[in-house]
C-alpha cells in the first residue's frame, strides 16, 4: 500500500512538473481603462482628492476607485461597454451622469468637475463663469486668435454687455456674471455666429466653436462664392432634444417653435426620439424655443442660418451635460437641445 501512494505522488509531480497548464480565461485579459482628474469649479481650479469615483455598466455593475492627492484617478480592467461615471465627496455636490464607451485594451480620458455643496438656505447671489475655447478648421489648424466676444445679458443683468477678445491660445473666460441667462456673439473676419448660454451661481459654463477661419495672409488668396450661387438655396435644420440627466433621455412631445423677426416659420412636436426637422429656411436670423410641460422652458435661443454654413459650436453645462450645440455644413444645420426638469 505503501508503495502504491508514493506512486501516485510521483505521478502527480511528474504531471505538475512536465510544463503542463490549464489556459487562462481570455475574458479576464481584456478591459479598458478609464483615467481622468477631478477638479473644483472656482476661478483657482483646485484639483480634489479622496473623490469617489464610481463606473456604473448599462447592465448594472459597479467598478469604483478613488482620485489621488493630485485629482487624478485611473481604474484598469473594466469590461467593454457603456458606462455611467458618477463622483462623490463630502463639501460638495455629488455629480452624476457622464457617459463613456470602453473598449477592449482602450484607455479614456474623462475630465471632471465639482461645485461646492452650497447651503439651500444661503440666498446670495454669487456670480458664475463663461469660459470659450475656439478651435480653427482650416488645414493649418490651432487655436483661433483675436476672435471678439460679445456677451449680451437678458433685462435685469448687470453688467448687460461684456466683450473681449480670445488670446494666443484660442481662449477667453469671462467671470462673476449674474446668474441668467446670455446671448454671445462671436465675430471673426467675416464669420459671425450666437449663441445662448446659461450662467449658474458657483459655477462654469463652457463653450467651444470651430471654424474654418483663415489666416489674414491667405484672405487675399480665397475667392468666396457669389451670392448668387446660393440665393436658392433651402436650408434644413435637423434637431434633436435630450432630458439633461444621466444617459440622456429623449425628450418627446416638445413643442419647437422657430421664428423670424416677424413671424413663426415652423412649429412642431418631437417625436418619440425627441427629433423634429424643419426644411425651407433661407438665410437669416431665427429664435429658437422649446416647451414641454414640468420642464423649463427655453426662449428665443438665437441661430444664424447662413448660406453654405461651415462650423461646429457647442455649450456644455457644469461639465457634465451638452445643452446647446449646433453643426453647420453646407444647407444642413443639426442642433442639439438639452433641458432640464423644473
Amino acid at each position: 500500500m505503501t508503495h502504491f501512494r508514493l506512486s501516485l505522488v510521483l505521478m502527480a509531480f511528474a504531471i505538475l512538473s512536465s510544463g503542463t497548464a490549464v489556459p487562462e480565461n481570455q475574458d479576464t485579459l481584456k478591459g479598458g481603462t478609464i483615467i481622468g482628474a477631478i477638479k473644483d469649479t472656482t476661478l483657482l481650479e483646485n484639483y480634489l482628492s479622496e473623490v469617489r469615483v464610481i463606473f456604473v455598466k448599462a447592465d448594472g455593475q459597479e467598478f469604483e476607485t478613488q482620485s489621488d492627492e493630485d485629482g487624478h484617478f485611473e481604474r484598469a480592467s473594466l469590461p467593454a461597454g457603456q458606462y455611467v461615471v458618477n463622483i462623490y465627496k463630502s463639501g460638495y455636490e455629488d455629480r452624476v451622469g457622464k457617459r463613456v464607451s470602453v473598449i477592449d485594451d482602450g484607455r479614456h480620458y474623462v475630465p471632471l468637475t465639482m461645485n461646492i455643496s452650497k447651503n439651500p438656505d444661503d440666498d446670495s447671489n454669487r456670480g458664475g463663469v463663461l469660459r470659450f475655447r475656439a478651435h480653427n478648421r482650416t488645414k493649418s489648424g490651432g487655436p483661433i486668435e483675436g476672435l471678439e466676444i460679445i456677451i449680451t445679458g437678458t433685462v435685469g443683468i448687470d453688467p448687460p454687455v461684456v466683450t473681449g477678445i480670445t488670446g494666443v491660445h484660442g481662449q477667453y473666460l469671462s467671470d462673476k456674471l449674474s446668474p441668467g441667462t446670455y446671448i454671445v456673439t462671436l465675430i471673426k473676419n467675416d464669420y459671425h455666429v450666437v449663441c445662448p448660454m446659461t450662467v449658474h451661481p458657483d459655477k462654469i459654463t463652457d463653450a467651444g466653436i470651430s471654424r474654418p477661419i483663415l489666416d489674414k495672409n491667405t484672405d487675399a488668396n480665397v475667392t468666396p462664392a457669389p451670392e448668387s450661387d446660393w440665393s436658392n438655396v433651402k436650408n434644413v435644420i435637423h434637431g434633436r432634444i435630450h432630458e439633461m440627466i444621466p444617459l440622456w433621455p429623449a425628450l418627446s412631445d416638445v413643442k419647437v417653435v422657430i421664428e423670424s423677426a416677424d413671424r413663426i416659420v415652423f412649429s412642431d412636436i418631437s417625436n418619440a426620439d425627441g427629433e423634429y426637422e424643419c426644411r425651407g429656411l433661407s438665410a437669416g436670423r431665427y429664435l429658437i424655443s422649446l416647451h414641454k410641460d414640468g420642464y423649463i422652458q427655453k426662449e428665443g435661443m438665437p441661430l444664424i442660418v447662413t448660406n453654405n454654413g461651415n462650423h461646429g459650436l457647442w455649450v456644455t453645462e457644469e461639465g457634465m451635460f451638452v445643452s446647446y450645440a449646433v453643426i453647420a455644413d453646407g444647407s444642413i444645420f443639426k442642433l442639439t437641445h438639452g433641458m432640464r426638469k423644473k
